[in-house]
C-alpha cells in the first residue's frame, strides 16, 4: 500500500475552518458532512444525504495532492462548496472522487431520492429532480410502497395516488399491458421468517426493470394484490396469490369464490 505524504495543505485549510475533522483527513476516501444544515437555505436544508454530504474526498497519494470532488455537478453552488472553495482557493472538482483503485463507488443520487421519500417529501422530490435520475426516482417510488415507518401504521411511505404523480412526473406511462404487470414478480412462495412468524415476500423477476417494478407495486397495492403485515413490509395477499395462480387469462375466480375480470 502506497503511503500517505505527511504534506496536506488543503487538508490543513479544511481543518483549520472547521469543514472536516482530523479523523475524516486519515481516511483514503471520504466524505464530509454540512455542520449545520437547518440553517442552510431551500433546497439545501432538505433531509438528502447529497444535500449533507456535497462533496467527497481522496488523500494525498504517491506525492499527489488531497482531492474534493462534487457528489452531483449541481452541487457546485451549495454553501459548504463555496465555503470550501474560499478555505483553500480551489475550485472543486466536477465530479466524485475515486479511491485509490479508481473505483466511483457514489450512490449519493439514490439517497437523494429515498431519503426525501422516506420523509413523506416526495414532492420535494419531485423539485429537485435535477439532482438524481428517474432510475433512482422510480426505485424510491418501489421503496416508498414497500415499507412502512415503524409507528404502527402500516400503510408505506407512499399511497399508490401519490407514486402515480411521482411516475407523471419523471414521465414513466403506466404500461398497457396489464396482465403484465403481476408477471413482473416471482410466483409467490411461502417464506419463513422466524419461528413464530412467516411471511408471503413480493420477490420480483430477474430481469423486470424498475419501472415495471414500480407500476406493479402500484397497481398491485390498487387491487389488493398486496398487503402490509404486522410490522409495515408490503407482502403477497390472498387475493394476489390467486390472481397470480390464475395466470393469463381474461378472467379468474377470487378467493371469495366470485368470477372477476383480470384487468
Amino acid at each position: 500500500m502506497a503511503e500517505v505524504i505527511e504534506r496536506d495543505e488543503v487538508g490543513e485549510k479544511l481543518a483549520a475552518c472547521g469543514l472536516c475533522t482530523a479523523y475524516d483527513l486519515k481516511s483514503d476516501s471520504t466524505v464530509i458532512r454540512v455542520q449545520d444544515q437547518a440553517s442552510l437555505p431551500s433546497p439545501w436544508n432538505l433531509p438528502s444525504r447529497l444535500f449533507q454530504f456535497p462533496v467527497n474526498m481522496a488523500a494525498p497519494i504517491e506525492g499527489r495532492p488531497r482531492r474534493i470532488g462534487l457528489r452531483h455537478p449541481l452541487l457546485a453552488s451549495h454553501p459548504m462548496v463555496q465555503q470550501i472553495e474560499a478555505a483553500t482557493g480551489l475550485e472543486v472538482e466536477p465530479c466524485s472522487i475515486p479511491n485509490r483503485h479508481g473505483i466511483r463507488n457514489d450512490y449519493g443520487q439514490w439517497h437523494h431520492a429515498v431519503d426525501l421519500i422516506s420523509d413523506y417529501k416526495w414532492r420535494e422530490l419531485v423539485e429537485t429532480r435535477a439532482f438524481t435520475s428517474d432510475e433512482a426516482i422510480a426505485g424510491a417510488v418501489v421503496y416508498g410502497l414497500d415499507y412502512s415507518k415503524h409507528d404502527g401504521t402500516r400503510k408505506g411511505y407512499l399511497t399508490p395516488a401519490e407514486a402515480r404523480q411521482i411516475m407523471a412526473a419523471i414521465d414513466a406511462p403506466e404500461p398497457e399491458d396489464g396482465a403484465a404487470l403481476i408477471r413482473t414478480y416471482a410466483a409467490p412462495a411461502l417464506s419463513s421468517m422466524g419461528e413464530s412468524k412467516k411471511g408471503w415476500p413480493i420477490q420480483s423477476q430477474f430481469n423486470a426493470d424498475v419501472y415495471a417494478r414500480a407500476w406493479g407495486k402500484i397497481v398491485g397495492v390498487e387491487r389488493g394484490w398486496f398487503a402490509y403485515d404486522r410490522s409495515g413490509f408490503l407482502q403477497w395477499a390472498e387475493e394476489g396469490r390467486t390472481r397470480y395462480a390464475a395466470g393469463d387469462g381474461p378472467t379468474y375466480t377470487e378467493a371469495s369464490g366470485q368470477e372477476a375480470f383480470a384487468f
